[in-house]
């Protein structure tokens, strides 16, 4: 069946499947808008799971949502996120095994990379909008800067008793 032929002259069982194509042809058409409508989908269904999951179990879900930040995140997501590791995966399909760039190695890193690069724009842009995120991230900067300034000082010490009985 030609992908190209009217839609209602299709038999219902072969309209999925021509939908399928004609959507595959205009995404490798369109590669911009195939990276930012998932990123965009990503980034408020990440604003979901976080409000859902830190809500108050008191109040109804519908009194404390909060559909602005949702539409912030899939604004950022959509035209931030999306260009901005568009640019990163072609500059990765240079540069990460050019010579075997389909490769299950090359492509997993590039996955892997692709998703570390997104966390940190999704958190960057989380930790701007949300007040509450923003100075719960900041506790957790100065709790472990804290840490880490304990365990720097017994290592220190341990090594000055170390030097003083050699």
């Amino acid at each position: 069946m030609d992908p190209g032929k009217p839609w209602n002259s299709l038999s219902l069982r072969r309209k999925p499947a021509v939908l399928a194509i004609r959507i595959s042809r205009e995404l490798q058409r369109r590669p911009l808008l195939a990276k930012c409508v998932p990123t965009a989908i990503g980034f408020a269904f990440g604003d979901c799971l976080t409000q859902f999951m830190n809500r108050d179990r008191k109040r109804t879900l519908r009194e404390q949502w909060s559909f602005s930040r949702t539409g912030t995140m899939l604004c950022v997501g959509a035209l931030c996120a999306g260009p901005v590791l568009l640019s990163f995966g072609r500059w990765m399909d240079l540069s990460i095994l050019p010579t075997a760039p389909t490769s299950p190695l090359a492509l997993s890193v590039k996955f892997l990379l692709d998703q570390v690069v997104g966390c940190f724009i999704w958190q960057v842009a989380y930790i701007t909008i949300n007040p509450a995120y923003r100075r719960s991230a900041v506790a957790l900067l100065e709790s472990s800067s804290v840490m880490i300034e304990t365990q720097t000082q017994r290592l220190g010490l341990r090594h000055a008793h170390h030097a003083v009985a050699s």
